[in-house]
């Protein structure tokens, strides 16, 4: 789940921002475990789901990935992933995936206190934590700041850098909504980790920033 540690924020907001992972384990779980993960995705689409997706499919919901068809396709599949941002959604996803007694590897990633209060909120104890100590070497080959808070959402770098400004220009000029800019930025990010919701929050904080400079 280390694609999706590294996002870049601040505390503010990454605060309603969270990715989580069921994954099946290779010589665990994984053979036949195509209908947990439809059981899976039942229980992401009963929440206030963001954004879902996988690499084996190609793309991710918000780019067209058709949930009835997607899941199908898990027989031949291991993990699942969904981008939420709102707690009481992560927590009604644990809670379910607890109650269903599914049995697969559940990777929750955001703000490591929230997440670890939710886990607990659900009758969960966290098993182990994963955490992003920072961006190290040559930083000043790195965009911007408040361009990484948009490429780093994409943990397979697939949102480029002038993709991100070109749409914030767009925006500015009253091209695009603020919305419909985070739909672009989302749709190159196949494993749906992608959220469109912190997108167009970012957008709007970024053009009043600079309206009031």
């Amino acid at each position: 789940m280390s694609h999706s540690l590294h996002r870049y924020g601040t505390r503010e907001n990454l605060k309603n921002d969270f990715c989580i992972y069921t994954r099946a384990a290779k010589g665990v779980n994984r053979d036949n475990c195509g209908d947990k993960l439809r059981e899976t995705l039942k229980i992401y689409l009963s929440e206030d789901v963001v954004n879902f997706g996988s690499s084996h499919a190609g793309k991710c919901f918000l780019n067209g990935l058709d949930p009835e068809e997607y899941a199908k396709t898990l027989d031949h599949s291991y993990g699942i992933i969904a981008t939420f941002a709102d707690r009481e959604a992560v927590k009604g996803v644990l809670v379910k995936a607890k109650e269903a007694g599914i049995g697969i590897s559940t990777v929750v990633s955001g703000l490591i206190d929230e997440v670890v209060e939710i886990a607990h909120e659900a009758g969960l104890k966290p098993h182990t934590a994963l955490i992003s100590l920072g961006i190290h070497g040559k930083t000043g080959l790195l965009p911007e700041g408040d361009v990484l808070q948009f490429t780093t959402m994409c943990g397979h770098s697939l949102v480029a850098q002038n993709l991100v400004r070109m749409v914030i220009e767009k925006v500015k000029s009253g091209k695009l909504t603020p919305e419909e800019g985070a739909l672009i930025l989302a749709k190159p990010c196949t494993c749906g980790i992608f959220n469109t919701k912190r997108c167009a929050a970012l957008i709007k904080e970024k053009l009043e920033t600079e309206a009031n400079a």
